[in-house]
């Protein structure tokens, strides 16, 4: 048992005590603490949704561009600026789009989850 403690490695230490620590979280102290009003909570359930979807509705907008700058290889740098010399605003449009949507879904998730769990974000 001691080798095992000498040859583990800090991360899989920090990375064990955070999964203890999800798996052990004590819910009565939140039981406890009075919940926010409904409006209140409502704002933050709709600001998470919208900040998500913008977040990644952007980041779907400029990945070739940021890709073109920020590539290792030669090869991918030419390709995305390859994309970028022929992208047309429909194509920004519905990459926009399409991130707004993963991100409004995956903040839908979230709120989901906490308004089944009754929690507060």
């Amino acid at each position: 048992m001691d080798d095992d403690d000498q040859n583990s490695s800090p991360v899989s230490k920090m990375l064990s005590s955070l999964e203890e620590a999800a798996f052990d979280s004590d819910l009565s102290a939140d039981a406890d603490s009075p919940r926010d009003t409904w409006w209140l909570r409502w704002l933050k359930f709709s600001s998470i949704i919208a900040v998500a979807a913008i977040v990644l509705g952007l980041g779907f907008l400029f990945e070739d561009y940021i890709e073109q700058y920020h590539a290792d290889a030669f090869y991918q740098r030419d390709m995305a600026q390859r994309r970028v010399e022929r992208d047309t605003i429909s194509s920004m449009k519905f990459r926009f789009w399409l991130g707004v949507g993963v991100g409004g879904g995956l903040g839908m998730v979230y709120v989901a989850r906490c308004i089944v769990r009754r929690v507060d974000p």
